[in-house]
């Protein structure tokens, strides 16, 4: 159960707020390693902050450790510009020569044309090895997507877009791009997107099917009986099996430590020296790893809303150690669901019709509930009356429920679906909440770009196994907290049989010449601020960030300190101190 050493890296559900459809997608689903079976929302509890942006001046440190600025110094930021106290910075030292041995695929200039579907981009497609360690073998393009620069400010370079995941397609977030970056940053930079190795437009790896995905999201969380429980056991296996058998050389290779190698070879196509790049959430795994293989490339790099990079093996647990993690994600998801119900008896109680919340008068009660529903579509599922999902299961209800808690701008759609099943045996509801938040269509079908399509093959790349794979909390623990029992319950390892690369860089420790920005909101419930913080201590000379906000992502969430320090830092050369802290 790798959600409980890893539960950090859990749903990311459409956690961008929605401030733009589009966005909100873009920021794709990021899981623990239990894999839907393990969908949990992290609750923060906010504190209070001043307006403005200041230099921290006491707590954790960052990776610099270049000191506080007294609260007089922070004082005398002006008014006027949010995120004040930028100092510049210049690049310096020589760059590494490109590898001779990829000299097949390095500086071979991109060739753009205007893309099909209009809108001002353009497209084009690089060619990278399946295998860098092979690089005579087979090839795979990446698809890319450029806006130019706007000017008439001098024009900077290329700026790569990630926006998570894992399996996030950068192609989409170009498109959003004129909504997301500032003027100052879209005048500069030519903001180009990328469909990350096997993903999406770039060259199909043919691994899942929609039928493996419907597996996934539709998997009974909780096997009753031994046939049951031996065919939970023995699903991984066959699925990472079939999917290595169908996609080949190049599904065995899609883990970030690939990508971010592709990163530097699309660097050279561009003609950029160094790489400008804009990561958020699993996108900050990229450039990491990046950092790490190619810091003197390294220019300018905003790492936003971090995950841990650290794959080491941390032993074999005790079962008072898997007990202990797992009650604390237990009591993390019961404080959202706690958040969850309160929401809906405060709008029931602000309508004052008499109805109350439909779920019950109290958390309590819709434990309850909800419990009861589950359990009784394990032995029943409800009609929805969809071709192509006519049964609402326990699986797929738990999938609605997962995502659901991590979005809180959902809830009241989640909310209205569960009233639904509850007092109407309507699972209609349910089914197109789940299918919507798994990306499926209702046809049946998934996008090539998605969380779904990359979670196995890039989850097994990049996490090694580890005795952790196999824990399971105690049954008492099961049984004190019952609706998280079901809604994250303990699975079987969804890499067993995997026989893909592994990544190898397992600790993270770059050392570049120029600061890389590490950014991201106290009171992130999907990459909590104590990520991004290990993040920026394991890149030498970074900049952490801290930004007195909720939800995921710090830039372009409403929070003007926030992006004025990612302006400034592209566009402008300027970073802030070390341990600077954004006010609300």
């Amino acid at each position: 159960m790798r959600g409980l050493r890893r539960g950090r890296l859990s749903a990311e559900g459409n956690a961008a707020g929605r401030r733009h459809d589009l966005l909100s997608r873009l920021r794709a689903p990021l899981v623990s390693a239990a894999l839907l079976g393990g969908l949990l929302a992290l609750a923060v509890a906010p504190t209070s902050a001043s307006s403005t942006g200041t230099p921290g001046t006491a707590g954790t440190p960052g990776s610099t450790g270049s000191g506080a600025v007294t609260g007089a110094a922070a004082a005398e930021q002006p008014e006027e510009r949010p995120g004040g106290d930028l100092t510049p910075f210049a690049f310096t030292g020589p760059v590494d020569p490109e590898p001779e041995e990829l000299a097949a695929f390095y500086g071979k200039r991109v060739r753009w044309s205007p893309c099909e579907d209009g809108g001002g981009f353009d497209c084009a497609t690089v060619t990278v090895p399946v295998d860098y360690a092979h690089p005579e073998g087979a090839t795979t393009g990446i698809a890319l997507r450029r806006l130019p620069a706007a000017g008439p400010a001098p024009r900077i370079g290329s700026l790569f877009l990630n926006p998570g995941g894992p399996g996030g397609s950068g192609i989409d977030f170009a498109e959003a791009a004129p909504d997301v970056f500032g003027d100052a940053v879209l005048e500069r930079y030519d903001v180009v997107g990328f469909d990350p190795r096997g993903l999406g437009e770039s060259d199909p790896v043919d691994c899942l099917t929609d039928a493996d995905l419907d597996e996934v999201f539709g998997a009974d969380p909780t096997p009753d009986t031994a046939a049951e429980r031996a065919a939970a056991a023995r699903a991984p296996a066959a699925r990472a099996r079939r999917c290595l058998e169908r996609g080949g050389a190049l599904a065995g290779r899609m883990g970030s430590e690939f990508v971010a190698r592709d990163l530097d070879v699309l660097r050279s196509a561009v003609g950029d020296e160094r790489l400008n790049y804009y990561g958020v959430s699993y996108g900050t795994m990229i450039g990491a790893l990046y950092a790490d293989f190619f810091p003197a490339r390294v220019g300018h790099v905003v790492l936003d809303s971090a995950v841990r990079t650290d794959g080491l093996d941390p032993g074999t647990p005790t079962q008072q150690e898997i007990d202990a993690y797992a009650r604390g994600w237990a009591y993390e998801f019961d404080d959202v669901f706690d958040d969850f119900v309160t929401a809906c008896v405060d709008e029931a109680d602000d309508a004052d019709d008499g109805t109350g919340c439909a779920l019950g008068s109290d958390t309590a009660e819709a434990s309850r509930r909800i419990v009861g529903l589950l359990d009784r579509l394990d032995r029943t599922p409800l009609p929805t009356g969809l071709d192509s999902l006519p049964q609402l299961t326990e699986g797929w209800a738990r999938t609605a429920i997962g995502f659901g808690l991590g979005d809180p701008d959902a809830w009241p759609d989640l909310t209205a679906a569960l009233a639904a099943a509850l007092e109407d045996d309507d699972g209609e509801g349910l089914a197109w909440f789940a299918m919507d938040e798994a990306e499926r269509d209702d046809d049946g079908s998934y996008p090539a770009a998605s969380f779904g399509r990359a979670q196995l093959l890039v989850r097994c790349s990049d996490w090694p196994s580890t005795a952790w794979d196999a824990a399971v909390p105690s049954a008492d623990v099961l049984a004190n907290h019952p609706l998280w029992a079901r809604v994250e319950p303990p699975v079987t390892d969804p890499c067993t049989g995997w026989q893909g690369v592994r990544r190898t860089t397992l600790l993270v420790g770059a050392d570049v010449a120029t600061p890389v920005l590490v950014i991201g909101n106290a009171h992130d419930r999907t990459t909590p601020i104590e990520d991004t913080e290990a993040m920026a201590a394991s890149i030498v000379r970074s900049r952490f960030v801290t930004v007195e906000a909720e939800g995921h992502g710090a830039y372009d969430n409403g929070n003007e300190c926030a992006d004025a320090v990612v302006d400034g830092y592209l566009a402008r050369d300027e970073a802030p101190e070390d341990d600077y802290v954004c006010g609300s």
